[in-house]
């Protein structure tokens, strides 16, 4: 401390001589005046206001030593290695988004803001295997899952300060993995001889890591449409202690089962679900989730999928459902209720008030619910009947065969069935005929019967006298099966419509063929079971799915390939193909795929997945008639490289780290904007000069002085 009087000492003490003997004089009036006890205190208060005086007078002050800021660095290093991506907590923040709010410059109040304004610039890097300026697109990096060079980053910043602005203090954001070049500690001597601290901010937590998956242990099950699927699968427990969680069995959306277990660290268990009962022919993929504690490493299997070909019933369930009594009707029931293959069931309005209703719990009136449908495998169907149902039945209709994949065979005039159920009529327009004589038809091989049922000796006919119709024109993608010899035209036209099969029937007296002679019976009864047999078989899978029983990689090019057929079961290449991927941390992309010209009919893409775990594919086609077809499919993707194998929090190492070099410690958990970090002992400094003359809190205490001597003196009547 010294003062800045610039005249001679003589005269300040010159000055107060002068003010004590003039304070002697006023001291001695006020003990006149007043009582002592009173004068005492105002003399009191009017020396220490002249001390005070006094000694701003004479303009005191303090030199102090402070760090040149401009002369030394603060290095900030984030750590962007793959570990950073992880979640100490499911569904909490990542660790590396637990650093960024702290190193947001564009934040006045964050802890960088802060520091730059005190020391006038923090230089910002982030690390992997190597350091590189912090930008905004910096944050990202994590995902690409590169190793952590701790050590070597430490020592490049040490040796980079070597000529320049000498290291003041380094602060590392990081979970304290490092995987790659020299030891962390090795690089910490190195600091410490020199005297440069480094300071961490400690981002996870400690906790126990482990493994636990699930998977499905038979992948062929043998799955028949209404009979019972069993299904299996494995749950590996590698963490290090017993764990409680539970499998769940899902199809689609739907959780079909839940099963608790209890397993011991290193214990496999292989788990039974209970029976299931696949309602209908076709692909369907079923879905097992292990419910995984916090610090499971390995999301990928987490959960496995299965695709299931659920083959067509030893029994097929077919409807006859007319609004009239037909001729037909008797000799078709008597073919197909007296199989054991088929299990028949009619419904035949007979007047305004009265049903015929053949078959187990089939109620006497025409149903009202949509779902109705969804219990047969195939349906005969007069199309007068169509303007009885009402709006929702004709619907779902639609869904029974183009979703479910049943089997819909139509006969009738087919004005009422364009109206209402439109390309779901393999016939466009039907010419009635009523001959003189039987007409021969032709009925081809594919795809009713097989070479061994001689399709080729069998004489099917229209029948003279009697109506029947012949199809004029029919949908692109059908096709006729049994035509005319004559002119070539169909009485039975099929195709195919999403995942079942539709056939138009235009021989409504075709029971004529049963009563000609013992031959005919027999190829009447072959006939009617054939194609009865193919429309409950539904069609085949239009959209197939390339399986991969092997997850993916993180960050890699994650291929998607279909191949689709059109209506006629031929390769489709005019179909739009779209894919949206779903996954984890709300991962969303929506992607074109594209014909691949190696293949008829197959179409492909690819994405990068940015999170391992179980990623959704739901596939959408779009033809040109306008039929859309839909099917999803799951995927796995896990991590690859060392990064992946351990992304534990090594609080201790980083500890030692900070110890070694002198630096703080912190927890992320506790760090804000006002935490100082250790700099080192021997920083250049810059000597300042602060006056206290200039210090407002004299000023306040003698206008504080001032102002009670004038409360005192006015208490006591003076003036």
């Amino acid at each position: 401390m010294g003062f800045d009087w610039p005249l001679s000492p003589v005269w300040l003490v010159f000055g107060a001589c002068v003010f004590g003997v003039a304070l002697f004089f006023h001291g001695r009036a006020l003990l006149e005046a007043t009582i002592p006890r009173f004068a005492w205190k105002l003399i009191a208060l009017r020396a220490l206001a002249g001390a005070i005086f006094l000694l701003l007078l004479s303009r005191p002050y303090v030199d102090t030593e402070e760090p040149a800021t401009n002369e030394f660095r603060l290095l900030a290093l984030a750590d962007l290695s793959g570990s950073m991506e992880v979640r100490d907590d499911r569904g909490g923040l990542k660790r590396i988004e637990q650093v960024g709010p702290h190193l947001d410059w564009s934040d006045s109040v964050s802890w960088v803001s802060r520091q730059t304004a005190k020391y006038g610039k923090v230089e910002k890097l982030g690390f992997a295997l190597d350091a590189s300026r912090l930008r905004s697109q910096s944050w990202s990096r994590p995902e690409l899952g590169e190793k952590t060079a701790l050590g070597d980053v430490l020592e490049r910043a040490l040796q980079d300060s070597e000529g320049q602005s000498p290291l003041g203090s380094v602060v590392v954001f990081t979970d304290g993995r490092n995987n790659s070049g020299k030891p962390v500690l090795e690089v910490a001597k190195s600091f410490r001889s020199r005297g440069i601290p480094v300071n961490v901010v400690g981002v996870g937590k400690m906790k126990a890591r482990g493994d636990l998956s699930v998977r499905f242990s038979d992948r062929k099950p043998k799955a028949v449409a209404k009979e019972e699927l069993l299904l299996e699968c494995e749950a590996t427990n590698l963490f290090a202690q017993t764990l409680d969680s539970a499998v769940r069995l899902s199809l689609g959306k739907k959780v079909l089962q839940e099963i608790p277990l209890k397993l011991k660290s290193g214990e496999s268990r292989s788990i039974s679900f209970s029976p299931l009962k696949p309602r209908s022919a076709g692909p369907q993929r079923y879905r097992v989730e292990i419910v995984v504690p916090s610090g499971d490493s390995d999301p990928s299997n987490d959960m496995d999928s299965l695709l299931v070909l659920v083959k067509p019933p030893d029994r097929f369930l077919t409807l006859y459902l007319s609004n009239r009594v037909q001729p037909l009707y008797p000799f078709v029931k008597r073919v197909l209720a007296d199989e054991e293959r088929f299990e028949f069931r009619s419904l035949i309005r007979m007047s305004e008030q009265v049903f015929h209703a053949f078959g187990e719990d089939l109620k006497p009136a025409y149903p009202d619910d949509p779902s109705f449908w969804m219990d047969y495998d195939s349906v005969i169907l007069d199309m007068e009947t169509l303007t009885d149902l009402n709006a929702s039945l004709v619907t779902s209709l639609k869904d029974f065969v183009q979703k479910k994949g049943g089997g819909l065979l139509l006969f009738g005039p087919t004005e009422k069935g364009r109206e209402l159920l439109g390309g779901l009529v393999p016939a466009k327009e039907v010419e009635r005929v009523i001959a003189k004589d039987n007409l021969s038809l032709v009925t081809l091989e594919e795809p009713l019967f097989r070479p061994e049922d001689n399709v080729d000796e069998m004489k099917p006919f229209l029948p003279g006298r009697l109506p029947g119709f012949f199809v004029k024109e029919q949908n692109p993608a059908a096709r006729g099966v049994v035509v005319s010899r004559s002119n070539g035209r169909s009485v039975l036209s099929v195709q195919a419509y999403g995942a079942g099969k539709v056939a138009y029937w235009g021989v409504p007296h075709d029971w004529r063929r049963s009563m000609s002679d013992e031959a005919g019976a027999r190829e009447f009864r072959k006939f009617w079971q054939a194609l009865a047999q193919w429309l409950g078989t539904g069609g085949e899978d239009r959209l197939k799915i390339e399986e991969s029983e092997k997850p993916f990689l993180r960050g890699g090019e994650t291929p998607l390939r279909v191949e689709a057929l059109g209506s006629d079961f031929e390769p489709s290449m005019d179909a739009m193909v779209k894919a949206r991927v779903t996954g984890p941390d709300g991962f969303e992309k929506t992607l074109q795929l594209y014909p691949e010209g190696s293949v008829a009919g197959r179409y492909a893409g690819s994405f990068k997945p940015t999170r391992p775990g179980a990623y959704e594919v739901s596939y959408e086609l779009t033809f040109p008639d306008g039929e859309a077809l839909e099917r999803e499919s799951y995927l796995r993707v896990s991590e690859s490289g060392e990064e992946a194998v351990d992304v534990s929090y090594a609080e201790r190492d980083l500890k030692m780290l900070t110890k070694l070099t002198g630096g703080e410690f912190l927890p992320v958990s506790k760090m804000n904007a006002g935490w100082e970090p250790a700099f080192a002992q021997t920083l250049p400094t810059v000597r300042k000069r602060h006056s206290l003359s200039d210090a407002w809190l004299f000023f306040v205490v003698l206008f504080l002085l001032a102002g009670l001597e004038w409360i005192m003196r006015r208490q006591v009547g003076l003036r």
